[in-house]
């Protein structure tokens, strides 16, 4: 069996890139942090589209979703307890790296909805909840994506983070 051999001065070195993005994420630079791996999605990943998203979920459960048009731009990054409110457009949604938060992609165009577009998740997952938290879920690599609670539309990766979207009307 082969061993990876890493001297301290590159694990330090690794170490501290890894910090760096962390930092990046928590000044709301995540988008710059993460750019290369926010490329175009795989052929074989499975796509589907739910609540205004086009989205597709790789082998290794890396998700990225192209925003509609009926889809506020406005994003709040969640850290610990406080949100962040990031003051530029979202037009992407991913999750690519296990330990950031989900974040904004930078991908040009749309290189998560398929040409025609992508199919509803209903038609690609399968049934999850029951009564008002009814919905479809598609899972692949340690990701999942489901609707639920009146259309409400969830994505978590394989650490763990994700995001969600809701329409919430507030009457006075």
């Amino acid at each position: 069996m082969w061993k990876s051999r890493t001297s301290s001065r590159s694990r330090c070195l690794r170490t501290s890139i890894a910090a760096g993005l962390g930092v990046a994420a928590l000044v709301g630079g995540t988008a710059m942090a993460a750019a290369p791996s926010a490329a175009a999605a795989p052929s074989g990943a499975t796509y589907f589209s739910a609540a205004g998203f086009n989205c597709a979920i790789t082998d290794s459960g890396k998700v990225g979703c192209d925003l509609g048009r009926s889809v506020p731009v406005q994003q709040y990054l969640g850290l610990g307890k406080a949100n962040v409110y990031l003051p530029y457009g979202v037009r992407q949604m991913v999750i690519d790296v296990p330990f950031l938060p989900a974040h904004p992609g930078l991908g040009i165009g749309t290189p998560y909805t398929l040409p025609g577009g992508n199919p509803p998740i209903d038609e690609v997952g399968v049934p999850t909840g029951s009564g008002a938290t009814a919905g479809s879920k598609v899972s692949r690599g340690g990701s999942e994506c489901y609707t639920g609670f009146h259309g409400a539309f969830y994505c978590t990766g394989p650490g763990g983070h994700g995001f969600n979207y809701y329409t919430m009307i507030v009457a006075s």
